[in-house]
């Protein structure tokens, strides 16, 4: 009976072994995670755990019963520091030596730390586990004065968060406008503006230099600025984690080297989820993607290869964020030099899709309007060239451009 290892019990190693064990009813399936817990969703930790909504029971998608019945060997607090390639073994960091036929690297990434003086005092806090949320809840439910560093995603997340739980709160950035990395110019002031009309404190263009700790608490530099905080968060995104596949001569580049299918550069060794860096016909170019969808969905690629039914992936990019009353969904590439048209909508609500000199949807967003997602998906995988003077009148339905 062949055995797949699956090394790393997040998200994208739970998805490999559930979709192996849908398409082999008899393969060996061991799944080694480096945390105590179970396998995990990751996106409520900066929302659901922190604002005390959900303590972290919702958060376990399937129960331990689950891994039993479905003939999953599921081995917590497994910590693997080496691949013997050769032998086709794993390592343990208490020697255990474990084979297998086929191996998955489903590592993730780490939360990327800040190389300036202070930013180890353990008042300084990153989020990337479930321990890591549980103890920024416990410190912000006394109200602190906050500052996050960065204004991306898990910054703005966090932020809100902490507002939300009477925090007073002050958001550094070190470039210029709000998720810059994926939103346009004009989303980023309209999320500027939500998170200012909630009191937070927006300091843009703003890199922090140092964090003096103090008694009282913490002196945060950043150019001529100074601020006074109880605690900080940093939040600047993720680094992969390829320590074990480039000790073990695998390719990697930002991430392990894979084809569509997820395939490395050793015949029998996969990599799935965030760590995976692949070609993407839709950017035609390889990508890594820090996505819940892409840890969700690519390992499913990844089973299908193990079983000799190869499809690459190829799904269009999508990804989320809640902050506030804001529900703020992103698809492909919604490039700033690109025309963004807007199609708003009763109730604030907003479609809006980036168009490139053709006229082809190459990226859009929906705000609090999570209905045209679909049709969205479409026009952007279609292609094809709008009618921009149609496109830009929001009575004008979008499946009307399909």
């Amino acid at each position: 009976m062949a055995r797949t290892l699956i090394v790393g019990a997040g998200q994208a190693g739970r998805r490999c072994a559930e979709a192996l064990r849908d398409l082999d009813p008899e393969a060996e399936i061991l799944l080694l995670g480096e945390e105590a817990h179970p396998p995990y969703d990751r996106p409520p930790l900066s929302k659901a755990v922190l604002l005390g909504t959900d303590p972290g029971n919702g958060l376990f998608v399937r129960s331990p019963q689950f891994y039993a019945e479905k003939r999953i060997t599921l081995r917590t607090g497994t910590c693997v520091e080496a691949l013997d390639l050769a032998a086709k073994q794993v390592v343990t960091t208490v020697g255990e030596r474990i084979g297998y036929d086929s191996l998955v690297l489903a590592t993730g990434a780490r939360a990327r730390p800040l190389p300036v003086p202070g930013a180890d005092d353990p008042r300084v806090h990153l989020l990337r586990t479930l321990e890591d949320a549980q103890a920024l809840r416990a410190a912000l439910v006394a109200k602190p004065r906050l500052a996050v560093i960065g204004g991306g995603l898990i910054g703005l997340e966090v932020a809100a968060s902490a507002r939300q739980l009477g925090c007073a709160v002050v958001v550094l950035e070190a470039a210029d406008r709000l998720m810059a990395r994926c939103v346009p110019p004009a989303i980023s002031e309209m999320s500027a503006a939500l998170h200012r009309g909630h009191g937070v404190e927006l300091h843009l263009g703003c890199a922090l230099r140092r964090i003096t700790p103090r008694a009282e608490g913490l002196l945060l530099e950043a150019g001529d600025l100074e601020v006074e905080a109880d605690l900080a968060v940093i939040g600047i995104g993720g680094i992969a984690n390829i320590a074990l596949a480039e000790a073990a001569g695998l390719a990697v580049q930002d991430g392990i080297l894979t084809d569509g299918c997820g395939r490395t550069s050793q015949p029998d060794v996969y990599a799935a989820g965030e760590v995976a860096r692949f070609p993407h016909p839709f950017f035609g170019r390889t990508v890594r993607l820090e996505a819940w969808q892409v840890a969700q969905n690519q390992p499913a690629a990844v089973a299908r290869a193990i079983c000799g039914e190869a499809r690459p992936y190829d799904e269009i990019p999508w990804h989320w964020t809640d902050q506030f009353d804001w529900n703020l969904q992103v698809f492909g590439t919604p490039e700033p030099e690109m025309e963004l048209v807007q199609r708003p909508a009763e109730g604030g609500r907003l479609t809006a899709l980036s168009v490139d000199a053709a006229g082809r949807a190459r990226g859009a967003l929906v705000l609090n309007n999570g209905r045209e997602a679909t049709p969205l998906r479409r026009l952007i995988a279609a292609g094809k060239a709008l009618d921009l003077a149609l496109l830009r009148d929001p009575t004008v339905p979008l499946r009307q451009f399909l």
